[in-house]
């Protein structure tokens, strides 16, 4: 764009143009006289008025997002676990406890505005066998929950892992139980009473009771041979 530039022209030399263009004070010319046109008027903005608020910058509108603040733990219990994921992939959630641990990756459309916060029960599972094997029956153990402890995380905003969520690893005798919930601790009678022994030490998911229970996984022991 050019600048705009503004020339003087001595009161002489206004004499001059006017004598080599032929006007006179007494012959004033139809150029003289004429009127401005509009385009030749003088342009201007108005002062703000300072008793007028300015308006503040705009700025790009939030992106949308579930606002989760003031939900009640039924509601938030039921919107957490229908969260899906944005991996796509058909009835994948957003909010997972698995082998790698508390796991945060939701579509990006439904995801909470703030970051959740959420609580992580963990137990050990120390099993006893009750009865020895016989040759019409196999041998049949109980098992007691021991608390390692209850730990308040945030999931959110940023996706991926939490930290250190990961379920504790079996041992001989000697299983794990992690609980990812909302609310009030779980009573010791909503604890699982139906876990099995298995071949592998593979984390499974499993069904623990509980208004706001989002999550529940089992590793079950190494062995149980010298239980």
């Amino acid at each position: 764009m050019r600048s705009a530039r503004t020339f003087f022209i001595p009161a002489a030399g206004v004499a001059a143009l006017l004598a080599v263009s032929g006007c006179s004070e007494d012959k004033p010319t139809a150029q003289a006289t004429r009127s401005a046109s509009p385009s030749e008027l003088a342009h201007y903005t108005a002062a703000p008025d300072p008793t007028t608020p300015m308006p503040s910058p705009t700025t790009d509108a939030p992106a949308k997002c579930v606002k989760t603040t003031g939900m009640s733990v039924e509601k938030l219990t039921a919107y957490l676990k229908e969260l899906p994921s944005s991996s796509g992939a058909y009835q994948s959630k957003g909010l997972t406890l698995d082998s790698s641990g508390l796991n945060f990756t939701p579509e990006a459309i439904q995801r909470p505005c703030r970051a959740v916060t959420v609580k992580l029960a963990r137990y050990w599972v120390e099993f006893e066998r009750t009865r020895e094997a016989t040759v019409v029956s196999p041998a049949f153990y109980e098992y007691d929950y021991t608390p390692i402890g209850v730990t308040s995380l945030k999931a959110g905003l940023q996706d991926g892992r939490v930290p250190d969520t990961a379920p504790p690893g079996g041992s001989d005798c000697q299983g794990s139980l992690s609980v990812l919930y909302l609310g009030e601790d779980i009573p010791p009678r909503l604890l699982p009473s139906d876990l099995e022994l298995t071949d592998t030490t593979t984390p499974v998911p499993t069904e623990v009771a509980g208004d706001g229970v989002l999550s529940a996984l089992y590793v079950p022991p190494i062995s149980v041979v010298s239980c």
